[in-house]
């Protein structure tokens, strides 16, 4: 615990562990003016942040990946089977149920019950549910006696007294009834099922070949969707395989830029054309070093290549590497020379083994010239 309640605060902050009470009265102590130690919240943070590169790495065992790996495979048939309920859900959308409103007919015609209609006192109408038009009304064939005897009964309603005494209730005719001929109409032949029998079979190849298209491009979106899961899933063991790889490729390299005072040695040919290099990393506190490879040629399986460090016209060895897989290899010994007094560092091509005096002809050579 500080003792001072402000500094306090300011280690919770940058920690990231400050609750929101004392988050509250921090804010409000700056909305306010108050001031803060100098430069100690961005010490602290500058401490903090170097928490991840202290702590040591540990990898996940290998069972886990394997079932991270085998839980998004087994994720297939869900994702199908969503697929398919948001293709269902997307046709029922499409899908319309007709409704029937009630209509009001009057006088052969059909009104619809949208609005209430304002009908004259004493007319007559039904109401009723309807799906069809109203048929018109059969016409009958009247004769001229009935037609007269119709019309004199609608003038008698009235009121009318003059067709009374002008035309008689049996009206005379000149000749004597006969019964009309009855023209029976010949049977019409009804249609065969033929026509409606392809009809059907029409109907039923159309939809099922609309279905059958539909099934196919659905099934075929579905399988697109796995490939892209399958893809993902590669990109991402990838990834971690990368990952990885640079963790144990960087470890070293991290921890070794922990140490304060590295010097960095730049080591390169003579010859324009050639684009081999080395670097040099060399911590003199703490006594250790790296070295870095570049497009160097290959060697054959007896060689090696050796560095040296040059102090007055004299060679020390310091190991013999070859390039591997990793970036950066750790020196296998390092100068027992203090930095001031090396002149240079030369790298010769020797056996495997070693050799105690250096070739005349070097590979790659630098001098001391950047710090860090």
């Amino acid at each position: 615990m500080a003792s001072n309640p402000i500094s306090e605060m300011i280690a919770g902050f940058a920690a990231g562990c400050m609750d929101k009470d004392n988050f509250v009265q921090f804010k409000e102590y700056l909305l306010a003016g108050g001031e803060l130690p100098e430069n100690e919240l961005g010490d602290l943070q500058n401490i903090i942040s170097m928490i991840p590169v202290i702590l040591d790495l540990e990898q996940p065992d290998t069972s886990i990946k394997d079932n991270i790996a085998k839980k998004l495979i087994s994720l297939k048939d869900e994702i199908k089977t969503r697929i398919r309920e948001e293709k269902q859900k997307t046709t029922q959308t499409f899908e319309y149920k007709p409704t029937f409103t009630e209509s009001k007919t009057i006088a052969g015609k059909t009104f619809i019950t949208d609005s209430k209609e304002e009908l004259g006192p004493g007319t007559k109408h039904d109401t009723k549910q309807t799906l069809n038009f109203l048929k018109p009304r059969q016409s009958t064939k009247l004769t001229r006696g009935e037609f007269i005897n119709t019309s004199i009964d609608e003038d008698r309603k009235r009121g009318s007294t003059k067709i009374d005494s002008i035309i008689p209730d049996q009206p005379q005719t000149l000749f004597p009834a006969q019964q009309q001929p009855v023209l029976q109409t010949p049977p019409q032949e009804k249609p065969t099922g033929g026509f409606a029998g392809w009809l059907a079979i029409i109907l039923t190849l159309l939809l099922f070949t609309i279905l059958g298209y539909y099934t196919y491009i659905t099934v075929g979106e579905a399988n697109n969707k796995i490939e892209e899961l399958e893809r993902s899933i590669t990109s991402m063991k990838s990834d971690l395989v990368t990952s990885n790889s640079f963790i144990s490729n960087y470890i070293s390299l991290i921890e070794f830029f922990n140490n304060r005072d590295v010097t960095i040695v730049n080591l390169t040919t003579g010859d324009a054309n050639n684009k081999a290099s080395a670097r040099i990393f060399l911590a003199f506190d703490q006594k250790e070093g790296l070295i870095q490879f570049k497009n160097t040629r290959p060697l054959q399986p007896n060689q090696g290549y050796q560095v040296w460090v040059v102090s007055k016209s004299q060679s020390y060895s310091i190991g013999v590497y070859t390039p591997n897989q990793n970036e950066y290899l750790r020196l296998t010994s390092f100068p027992f020379l203090p930095k001031e007094q090396i002149d240079r560092i030369r790298i010769t091509v020797e056996s495997n083994t070693g050799s105690p005096t250096p070739s005349i002809q070097s590979y790659l050579e630098g001098t001391l010239g950047i710090r860090k």
